[in-house]
């Protein structure tokens, strides 16, 4: 007599998996294990999709498995890991910048770079209040700020102030010697 196995194996794999970058990654190594059983020996645990325990995950990730016995039934699940950006960009301003105005002008050129950087691509930089790089300032003392946001929203500011001095030495102009004689009008009677 021949005995047909028609009992489905089973099988758990573990609940969505959300975690945060590893440090100074766009991505995070993620662990996790899925079980399996059957009432007769020899059952294969296969992954359809996704990435291996143990793998470093960017972003989302659909993760699916089936087991299938000797007698080929099957049974399958699926989870999600997902993988949060959660570090902060970093931005670094110039210290503040003095400079004396240019010959004949009430302001100055100045320049200046500001620098960023992510752990992920894709991160930009704004300024959100003063002059580029290359303008220019005029005389007094103006603030620059800057704000880079990454991918994920994270955002990081810096600041700083670009101060033109007026150094240039005024002009003064003085007639020549002036001689006259005195109006006979007001002419000194003694």
């Amino acid at each position: 007599m021949t005995v047909n196995d028609t009992e489905i194996p089973t099988i758990t794999c573990p609940a969505n998996v959300v975690v945060s970058n590893d440090p100074g990654q766009c991505a995070a190594i993620v662990t996790y294990s899925v079980s399996f059983n059957d009432n007769c020996a020899g059952a294969n645990l296969a992954q359809t999709a996704g990435l291996a325990s143990g793998s470093s995950f960017p972003w989302a990730h659909l993760n699916s498995f089936t087991v299938t016995d000797g007698s080929g039934n099957t049974a399958a699940c699926s989870f999600t890991v997902t993988v949060n950006d959660t570090e902060i960009p970093t931005i670094t301003c110039p210290a503040n910048v003095v400079v004396s105005n240019d010959p004949g002008q009430c302001a100055a050129i100045a320049t200046y770079s500001v620098s960023f950087n992510d752990n992920c691509a894709g991160a930009t930089l704004a300024q959100a209040a003063g002059l580029a790089s290359g303008s220019s300032f005029p005389s007094g003392t103006a603030s620059n700020s800057f704000t880079v946001t990454d991918g994920a929203g994270n955002t990081a500011t810096c600041s700083f102030t670009v101060n033109v001095n007026d150094t240039e030495i005024p002009t003064i102009t003085c007639p020549a010697n002036v001689v006259v004689s005195n109006d006979p009008a007001n002419a000194r009677r003694s």
